[in-house]
């Protein structure tokens, strides 16, 4: 359970995400590629949970641990794209999942400036 516990924010937010996801009709804003830009904002969430469970759990090096969350928040970026396509009025598209997977790059490049941040300050 000590190992699982960490996740679970990860694993709460993306189930919003996957909410929303499901739902057919979301505002938008006539902004170009402002979609891009919230996939990459809200995947850096996701990258910057996911951190912090593996970072948490995993007794690994820093490469493994980057490796291991940047896969799996990547994959998770995907199969939300998979997922819309199901959903009526909703679309699929490769530059969202690419702009997710910068996004969890991000979030997680955020983690590890916090946590050295924290590390700095002790």
């Amino acid at each position: 359970m000590k190992k699982v516990l960490p996740f679970l924010p990860a694993a709460l937010y993306y189930g919003l995400i996957f909410f929303l996801s499901s739902r057919s009709h979301l505002p938008s804003i006539s902004v170009p590629n402002f979609d891009k830009l919230a996939h990459g904002a809200a995947f850096s969430v996701v990258g910057f949970l996911l951190a912090y469970g593996f970072f948490k759990s995993l007794h690994a090096s820093l490469k493994i641990k980057i490796l291991f969350v940047w896969l799996l928040g990547t994959g998770l970026g995907i199969l939300d794209e998979i997922h819309q396509i199901f959903v009526r009025g909703r679309s699929s598209d490769p530059l969202d999942a690419t702009a997710d997977a910068i996004g969890v790059g991000l979030g997680i490049l955020l983690y590890w400036l916090v946590v050295s941040r924290k590390k700095a300050n002790s």
